[in-house]
């Protein structure tokens, strides 16, 4: 960090000494663009990441995940789950998606574990459920099969979502399949981060 409030003193007094006076033109851009790049690498030394960066080494360029197991009694869950971590690398990472586990640089996979419905209140009777949780547990890992490396595995990655309850059953089917959708993308942003930054 001493180094840090040097390059911050040092790039601070380049410009001040690069201010031009009444009636001189400015001519010290060099030494500020020389002070700014010391600064950034005093920065980035000291631990500071650019917003938006990632920790994954430079030679990670592709990304496959394959449908999710699903070992529950929720049928097509492993759809919803596979297809919103795919969406989330393809909308907020710079790796690129592929179908192939062999063309790829790294594989996601997973397994869904648990999938419940927690009553979260009721009616004054206090036998009519009116909202639930939807719970939704996997295991995860992360591999890079031509490294034949595993980078982590997360036995238990979880998300949640509410939902009121109807009393139209059809409509109470696409409430669950909204909080679904919810907990799917709530889960992939999860997983993702994960990938970027646990490196």
């Amino acid at each position: 960090m001493k180094f840090y409030r040097a390059a911050k003193n040092s790039i601070v007094g380049a410009a001040l000494r690069g201010r031009p006076h009444s009636g001189q033109t400015h001519r010290s851009a060099p030494t500020f663009l020389f002070g700014a790049s010391i600064f950034f690498l005093a920065l980035t030394g000291c631990g500071y990441h650019l917003s938006g960066s990632d920790r994954l080494p430079s030679d990670i360029e592709t990304v496959a995940v394959p449908v999710f197991h699903n070992n529950t009694f929720q049928p097509t869950l492993e759809n919803a789950v596979t297809a919103a971590v795919k969406e989330e690398f393809l909308t907020n990472s710079r790796l690129k998606v592929v179908n192939d586990p062999d063309q790829a640089d790294l594989v996601v996979k997973g397994t869904i574990v648990s999938y419940g419905l927690t009553p979260l209140s009721f009616d004054s009777s206090r036998t009519v459920v009116l909202e639930y949780r939807v719970h939704i547990r996997a295991a995860v890992s992360v591999e890079a099969p031509r490294k034949q490396k595993v980078f982590w595995k997360d036995p238990g990655m979880e998300a949640m979502a509410e939902y009121l309850v109807n009393p139209d059953t059809a409509a109470n089917r696409v409430a669950e399949d909204h909080a679904i959708a919810e907990a799917s993308k709530q889960f992939a942003e999860n997983v993702v981060h994960r990938v970027l930054e646990g490196f």
